[in-house]
């Protein structure tokens, strides 16, 4: 242990974050994420005061208590952005997307003059939609215009605005997709691997869990780089002695 050098400390670190349960056993990590801001706001506390009725010291604190009242707290804004992190960012969680290709016979629809209809699927192959009016069996397809990824089509005449049957083959598929609004508590252990840029010594941050959620909006049609922010509360687990820990090396 070094004695007292009087430096200043700008940290730049690799962040690492994943999942853990409350005995502290960690999953896997996403990182390094590029973060912004990371904040540590240690416990508020309520102080409780004795005061001096004595003659000589009226009105003046003879002991005083700070009791601990909110928990520290860490606030972690990123824009690194894959689908796990945008996950945290929306509150959500993912899953898997791995859908095979696939031929799709006689949806029924109705379509409408200049308005869209959602096909039960998306990512439809290239030259492989057709639509057939239902009552004659007239191939319409000429008269319709079809968005094949997202899986919409729309008339572009009244002769085509009929009930119809479509045809189409679908595309493999794989991906993740964020289920937002699905996870509003996230347990998670948070690591920063960094240096001191003022000394170029190597510190280390590891926060053991904590209890975080999602607390602001995300603009998906925004001209900046979309930015995810969490927020919780820091949680000392059984045979620890603090919440979090930061390493100074010398």
């Amino acid at each position: 242990m070094s004695g007292y050098q009087d430096t200043g400390l700008i940290v730049a670190g690799d962040v690492f974050m994943g999942e853990v349960d409350s005995d502290g056993n960690v999953g896997a990590l996403s990182g390094p994420i590029n973060v912004p801001s990371l904040t540590i706001t240690p416990n508020t506390v309520e102080t409780i005061e004795r005061q001096s009725y004595k003659k000589s010291t009226y009105g003046q604190t003879l002991d005083a208590v700070n009791l601990p009242n909110e928990a520290a707290n860490l606030t972690i804004q990123f824009d690194s952005l894959p689908a796990v992190m945008l996950a945290e960012a929306l509150a959500g969680t993912t899953i898997a997307i791995d859908d095979q290709a696939d031929t799709i016979t006689a949806e029924a629809h109705t379509l409408v003059e200049g308005m869209w209809i959602k096909l039960a699927h998306s990512n439809l192959a290239e030259n492989s939609v057709t639509v057939t009016e239902t009552s004659g069996s007239t191939d319409v397809t000429a008269d319709v215009e079809i968005d094949h990824a997202a899986g919409l089509v729309r008339a572009n005449t009244s002769a085509a605005a009929v009930d119809v049957t479509i045809d189409y083959d679908t595309n493999a598929t794989t991906g993740t997709r964020v289920l937002g609004a699905s996870e509003i508590s996230k347990p998670r252990f948070v690591m920063v691997e960094g240096v001191n840029l003022a000394t170029n010594k190597r510190c280390r941050v590891e926060i053991d869990r904590v209890v975080l959620s999602s607390d602001q909006a995300t603009e998906l049609m925004g001209r900046e780089f979309i930015t995810g922010q969490l927020t919780g509360s820091l949680v000392t687990l059984e045979g620890k002695q603090s919440p979090y820990t930061m390493d100074m090396y010398d």
